[in-house]
């Protein structure tokens, strides 16, 4: 039996040895785990780069598509941008965008074709000659420069030297009205001279008639904003619709804005067409929107704007239709003025009173850019074709 046990012990490896081995293969399974670890690392880290690249890809061909198409939004943004610098280096207004901002010049431009405008009772140089005493019951007081509702005040008188705006949201004493325009001159948003005109009133509408903003590109007219205001000021209170030239509803356009399709459409938007269409062959510039009111005596000017405040990002195809109808536009002027137009605003060859007080330098003998270039309105201003 000893002989035997003898036998079998001299046939097993040794323990040492055995515990060797067996450290080893322990040793080399730690390094393949480190190395499977370092290799998920790395791969983890490769995917996420992965995933830079395919966002980045995404992020150009969305830019190259973006640059390659025409685009509304991109032509407002730069024409806001620019015209910050024209005002430097055309500090005498020979620019046709400088002629624009002005509410009585366009006045005016409208009246010299023919186009309806509102009746301006009074007019002052400054803010302290405002004298609201002799006004009607009823009026707005406007400043010439200033974007949006910023220099407009739509009054009734309710008792002496007292007054609201119209929907009855606030109420003013003349000194008031006065220090109203007074702090927004400060603040330069608005600029002088100043004036009040006739309230216009919309059949069967209420106490502010409805905008009807007309987009319209030497003469092409691609979509109306239908504008309804609840309080004069507060865009809390402000719906819209978007149309076309025949009305035809154009849905919601308006990047993340919805529409009130219950807004109706104008009676009278035929003739708005016409007119905006007119007014913008005559302003010398690709693109102008035209303000319009449907008023009891039909449709009458509000103003004429080179650069609709606000937002305009609309939908990818409009924004591309609005952007290649501005890009025609402004090789059709080019075309027009090859053709012998003269450049810049045209006036219409009826005549109209100046608007202006006395001290205006558009009353000067020497007005320079203030004075209008007149031409008939059948030479440039009416559709013509294409050939």
């Amino acid at each position: 039996m000893s002989s035997l046990r003898s036998s079998i012990s001299r046939r097993m490896p040794g323990v040492a040895w055995r515990d060797e081995e067996l450290a080893r293969r322990q040793s080399r399974v730690e390094r393949l785990r480190t190395r499977v670890d370092e290799l998920e690392q790395q791969a983890q880290e490769l995917e996420h780069r992965a995933e830079e690249l395919r966002a980045e890809v995404a992020r150009r061909v969305e830019v190259d598509d973006y640059l390659s198409r025409a685009s509304f939004y991109r032509h407002i943004a730069g024409l806001r941008r620019t015209t910050v610098e024209l005002r430097r280096i055309d500090p005498g207004y020979r620019h046709p965008l400088r002629h624009l901002p002005f509410k009585l010049r366009n006045y005016r431009l409208a009246a010299s074709h023919g186009i309806p405008v509102p009746s301006v009772l009074r007019t002052w140089s400054t803010v302290t000659e405002m004298d609201l005493d002799p006004l009607p019951d009823a009026f707005v007081v406007k400043s010439d420069g200033g974007a949006g509702s910023h220099g407009v005040l739509p009054l009734r008188r309710v008792a002496p030297d007292r007054y609201e705006t119209v929907e009855g949201a606030r109420s003013f004493t003349g000194d008031q009205v006065r220090d109203h325009f007074a702090e927004r001159v400060s603040r330069r948003s608005i600029s002088g001279p100043f004036f009040v005109e006739e309230l216009l009133t919309q059949p069967g509408g209420g106490p502010i008639p409805d905008d009807v903003k007309v987009y319209a590109f030497h003469g092409d007219v691609q979509q109306i904003l239908l504008r309804r205001m609840g309080r004069h000021g507060d865009l809390r209170t402000l719906t819209r619709r978007y149309v076309t030239g025949d009305g035809s509803d154009l849905g919601e356009i308006l990047t993340g804005v919805p529409v009130d399709p219950q807004i109706p459409v104008p009676s009278g938007l035929e003739q708005m067409v016409e007119t905006a269409r007119h007014i913008s062959r005559a302003a010398g510039v690709p693109f102008v929107r035209v303000d319009l009111f449907d008023t009891d005596q039909g449709p009458v000017l509000g103003e004429v704007t080179r650069a609709p405040g606000g937002n305009q990002q609309f939908v990818p195809r409009q924004d591309e239709r609005l952007g290649r109808a501005w890009e025609h536009a402004a090789y059709r002027l080019d075309l027009d003025v090859l053709a012998g137009r003269p450049p810049g605003v045209l006036h219409g060859d009826r005549p109209v009173p100046n608007p202006y007080p006395p001290d205006h330098v558009s009353h000067s003998d020497s007005p320079g850019p203030w004075a209008p270039v007149v031409v008939s309105c059948d030479a440039w201003c009416h559709l013509r074709q294409e050939g």
